[in-house]
């Protein structure tokens, strides 16, 4: 009996030995194991959201100790936010800065996230990622091989750049505004009483020359940068989007993170979002300066004007009842 009851003792012994071994093997293996993010965005590496992704960057590296490096591409050297949004899709260590507008692609009602007035500024538009729209639409995209770690990346808001004066939405009556392609910006567009005319944004500047179009809607920062005062003569602050982006990368290389890395990425992500948002946000004076002393004049603009036409894209879109849901948790 004695002797059994020994034997069954070194058993134990020997278990808990095994599995103590077995255990600190496997933290070994993730404490040695390494990982590499490539990061792209179309931005130059000037650009505020670009200084975000060095703060991410570094602060990722520096809390993993160098076990998730990160690499980072401006000027769409890792290739097309299209290209690199597949590449993530089936589990390559990329990911991309991107807009709602892109991400509808995947799930149409994401897109809600660029309409028309949806907030007012940036402090507006932090709120919304706190809807249990954004939630769920966020949480779906994993199915589809996306993980989106934040959608903080503010680039302002979006206004009217013309050739003649616009403050209110009947002056925007056969003006040909040049639209991305998009059905948020279309159908806002035209809900304010536009016509659109779908181009590449590198062809605005030589459309507005050639009087293609009369006008442009986009933020201040990349008016300035383009040099788009230099054809156009009115500024109509409209702020009709505010312009949030984030980055998404892939959900498959995403889950192979051990959880600690998996809340480190996610945590800085929303950080470096916020610090970008803070430059672009600070740097619009600067932007707006720019875009005066070029020889634009400012409009006066009837924002609740613009606010109720624009209200009718939600119902062009389909996106009504998400409309009304965001306005009841936000209570508007």
């Amino acid at each position: 009996m004695k002797q059994k009851f020994l034997a069954i003792v070194l058993i134990l012994g020997l278990l808990v030995s095994m599995t103590a071994c077995g255990g600190a093997e496997k933290n070994e293996k993730v404490q040695k194991e390494s990982y590499v993010l490539k990061v792209g965005t179309v931005l130059t590496e000037a650009d505020p959201i670009y200084k975000g992704l060095e703060v991410f960057k570094e602060n990722v590296e520096q809390k993993t100790d160098g076990k998730v490096a990160v690499e980072l591409y401006s000027g769409s050297q890792l290739g097309a936010d299209e290209d690199v949004l597949e590449q993530a899709k089936v589990g390559a260590s990329v990911g991309i800065i991107t807009d709602p507008g892109r991400m509808s692609n995947y799930i149409k009602d994401f897109g809600i996230l660029g309409g028309p007035y949806l907030a007012d500024n940036y402090e507006d538009a932090l709120k919304l990622m706190e809807t249990s729209v954004y939630k769920d639409l966020a949480g779906q995209f994993e199915e589809y091989g996306f993980k989106v770690l934040s959608f903080n990346y503010y680039q302002g808001s979006r206004n009217l750049f013309t050739k003649s004066p616009v403050s209110k939405p009947e002056d925007l009556n056969g003006l040909r505004i040049r639209s991305s392609g998009s059905d948020v910006v279309t159908k806002s567009l035209e809900a304010m009483g536009a016509n659109t005319t779908v181009l590449p944004w590198s062809e605005s500047y030589q459309a507005l020359q050639q009087k293609v179009i009369e006008g442009v809607e986009v933020h201040n920062s990349a008016a300035a940068g383009s040099s788009i005062y230099e054809v156009t003569d009115y500024l109509s602050e409209t702020g009709h989007f505010q312009l949030l982006t984030g980055l998404v990368i892939s959900n498959d290389w995403f889950e192979k993170l051990p959880e600690e890395y998996q809340n480190i990425l996610t945590e800085e992500s929303y950080n470096a979002g916020k610090y970008a948002s803070d430059i672009v946000i600070k740097k619009n004076e600067e932007y707006l300066q720019t875009i005066v002393e070029g020889g634009i004049e400012v409009v006066d603009v009837d924002i609740e004007a613009f606010k109720e036409a624009a209200e009718s894209a939600y119902d062009a879109l389909g996106y009504r009842e998400l409309k009304d849901k965001i306005d009841e948790e936000l209570g508007r």
